[in-house]
């Protein structure tokens, strides 16, 4: 039970995030935030539809290196769509698929980032507890 709690809390961080994430990169390409709520559905549609899209690519294509390529592409434009879709301006009116694709390029730059420095900060800590508890052992 308490795993599945905590993997429900571990989305509900996750899609926070990346609701943060294309708020931000809206106001810096777009020049209006999008209200969170609205980021944070936009975050989690496009998460199912690419995962959707994922799966059945790879079923179809099998794994590899081209697989890879063609879903980061998938990936790319549908997460475009899906935010020109459901992001609008504060006029009511859609930013349009350029900005929106431009929106998803910083997003997935901001990610990639935020994902090194998090390997390095965590992966830090855990060399430091493997090498105390080698340290440790052989005295």
């Amino acid at each position: 039970m308490e795993v599945i709690l905590y993997g429900l809390v571990a989305f509900l961080i996750a899609i926070s995030i990346a609701g943060a994430i294309i708020m931000l990169a809206t106001k810096l390409v777009a020049g209006f935030t999008p209200k969170f709520v609205m980021a944070a559905v936009t975050a989690l549609v496009a998460m199912i539809a690419c995962g959707v899209v994922q799966f059945g690519l790879q079923m179809v294509l099998g794994g590899g290196t081209l697989t890879l390529l063609i879903v980061l592409i998938a990936y790319f434009a549908i997460n475009a769509a899906i935010i020109n879709a459901l992001l609008k301006r504060p006029d009511g009116s859609q930013m349009g698929f350029g900005k929106a694709a431009l929106v998803t390029l910083l997003a997935l730059i901001i990610e990639i980032v935020l994902g090194v420095i998090l390997a390095f900060v965590f992966g830090a800590g855990l060399f430091a507890m493997l090498g105390m508890g080698a340290a440790g052992a052989m005295h």
